[in-house]
């Protein structure tokens, strides 16, 4: 499960398969945009996951992390950005540093 507050998201080890919905204010896509995720180990740290976002409609996308995503991301505190392409070409960082922390589940 999700916890969402500000630029800071939580989750728990191990979890998967569940979607993120994200809505964008002041940012009209285009059939040829995409939206980049980048987990890395700290701020300007090695990037550990990069999800790459396409089909975005309605100005909604979601993020889904796979059980191979999952695993990469152990228990910890993370860095993540999120950027803007259109036709390949960066538009924009819409989430600059925020923070991913993955829970123990115990």
């Amino acid at each position: 499960m999700w916890v969402v507050s500000n630029k800071n998201i939580q989750m728990a080890e191990g979890d998967y398969g569940i979607a993120l919905y994200f809505r964008l204010n002041g940012v009209v896509p285009s059939a040829s945009d995409t939206f980049e995720f980048k987990f890395k180990t700290a701020l300007n740290g090695t990037t550990l996951l990069t999800k790459t976002l396409t089909g975005i409609s309605d100005n909604e996308f979601e993020l889904s992390l796979t059980a191979a995503d999952t695993a990469l991301l152990p228990t910890g505190r993370y860095v993540y950005s999120l950027d803007w392409y259109r036709s390949g070409t960066f538009m924009c960082n819409l989430v600059l540093a925020g923070t991913l922390i993955v829970e123990d589940k115990a």
